[in-house]
């Protein structure tokens, strides 16, 4: 069990620095498509593609973890007033909804592939499911992390020495 949390925590450590890549990049590629387009009056023709695609991989990357971090919008003030037991089910709920949207973006992602799997992006000549591998990907992803934070509800799933549950296994 500890050998599988660790690969898990290097997954999702691989998955944070991933989006941290795909941000620096989209950054860098606006940058300098801003200053050469203002100032040098010239640009590149594949910078719109590449910085869509950053930002579509940052933001689907981010959605999973941000599942597994349990940061995701909600609105706690229909729930305040309620017993801890009710909350925790309403949470778990939460979870198991949050899992079916995940395998929604699976089946989904797969059918846009294979869709776009004959298409060309116009300026790269990259094929236009590179666009939506991230899809399923995420959607899995979105499944396993709501289904890991719905079995553990009352514990976080990684603390900060990457031993969480260890005190829970142990006791």
């Amino acid at each position: 069990m500890r050998i599988l949390r660790k690969a898990c925590r290097a997954l999702f450590k691989a998955l944070e620095w991933f989006a941290i890549i795909c941000m620096v990049v989209l950054t860098i590629i606006v940058f300098m498509d801003v200053i050469l387009r203002y100032i040098f009056k010239q640009g590149f023709s594949w910078t719109q593609e590449v910085a869509t695609l950053m930002l579509v991989w940052f933001s689907l990357i981010g959605m999973a973890i941000g599942v597994l971090e349990r940061i995701h919008i909600s609105i706690e003030m229909f729930t305040a007033k309620l017993p801890e037991k009710a909350i925790q089910v309403l949470e778990c709920i939460d979870h198991i909804l949050i899992a079916v949207f995940g395998g929604t973006m699976v089946y989904y992602g797969l059918l846009i592939m294979n869709m776009t799997k004959l298409s060309t992006l116009p300026a790269t000549k990259m094929p236009s499911s590179v666009l939506y591998v991230i899809l399923p990907l995420s959607g899995l992803l979105v499944l396993i992390n709501a289904i890991l934070v719905a079995a553990n509800q009352d514990k976080k799933i990684f603390d900060e020495t990457g031993d969480a549950g260890k005190e829970a296994h142990d006791a």
